[in-house]
């Protein structure tokens, strides 16, 4: 019986269903199926999503190691002035956002911080952008991350006030306030952006989180490798100085083995040149010997 099928036949393998008609379109397995490359923005968050099978911290904070590469982006924003596609800037940096949740969840932080972080991070990302020329032109604060994740359109000024609200329980903000430190660090300034004595203002702020941090982390350690000088025991070296008498007595005793040597040598061939002249004498002894009688 031949059973013809509308599909070529090839080298490949063809699911088809039950019926054995029509390829299957329903996935084998009860897992979430992955998105396709073309739509690279849901892959970005498909892959973030997937919680490590091994976690591995890189760093004290884990808040900032999750928000590494939102932080990158703000460190290079004179690298992008390429954007110029709004949605696509705006798709990027909220794939990142998201990541950025994601990865501190998975991390261990509580879910009010990692909130609080992720305001943070958008008010410093639309800060940066829309201080740019290219950012001026797309009109940035028409559509900032702000606005998507808190339907909020300026949030330099709430920022602060999380910063006075934190440096009330250091201990327990920590995270929190080592990631604000790293965004005033980084140049965001917020509403002091406008303000005559912004600047000094600034600086007291970042160093009043300096004092705090530093109190609770303790002082920093100034050696690269503490280590450095290994054991305490004394190094036994490969090469060791022999005793003058050691040498002397070695001297010595060469010296005894070649003369001894050299004696018996010369013993053995002056046997061997008298032995002649020994022959002869005695041969000569009888003949004197009969003259006499």
């Amino acid at each position: 019986m031949n059973t013809q099928t509308p599909y070529s036949h090839d080298a490949k393998t063809l699911l088809l269903d039950r019926y054995g008609r029509a390829p299957r379109h329903v996935a084998l397995t009860d897992s979430e199926p992955v998105p396709r490359m073309e739509n690279i923005d849901e892959r970005i968050v498909y892959n973030a999503q997937l919680k490590p099978t091994e976690h591995i911290s890189v760093g004290l904070n884990p808040l900032i190691a999750a928000a590494s590469d939102v932080l990158s982006f703000v460190v290079g924003i004179d690298d992008h002035r390429a954007q110029n596609d709004l949605l696509v800037l705006h798709a990027l940096l909220s794939t990142e956002i998201k990541a950025f949740e994601t990865n501190a969840l998975h991390a261990g932080c509580e879910s009010g911080q990692v909130i609080n972080a992720r305001y943070v991070l958008c008010t410093v990302l639309d800060e940066a952008i829309c201080t740019t020329v290219w950012g001026n032109e797309l009109d940035w604060s028409q559509k900032s991350l702000l606005g998507s994740f808190h339907n909020e359109t300026f949030g330099g000024e709430k920022v602060f006030q999380l910063i006075e609200r934190f440096s009330r329980e250091p201990a327990k903000n920590l995270y929190l306030l080592e990631l604000l430190y790293v965004c005033l660090s980084l140049g965001f300034e917020g509403r002091f952006r406008v303000e005559s004595r912004g600047t000094l203002e600034l600086e007291s702020i970042r160093d009043n989180l300096y004092r705090q941090i530093r109190h609770l982390r303790g002082d920093v350690i100034r050696e690269v490798s503490p280590h450095w000088q290994g054991l305490n025991a004394p190094r036994s070296s490969a090469v060791r100085l022999v005793p003058r008498w050691l040498w002397v007595t070695f001297t010595l005793s060469c010296l005894t083995v070649m003369y001894t040597g050299f004696a018996w040598v010369l013993s053995q061939q002056r046997e061997a040149v008298m032995q002649p002249y020994e022959q002869h004498v005695a041969a000569d002894q009888p003949a004197v010997a009969n003259r006499k009688s």
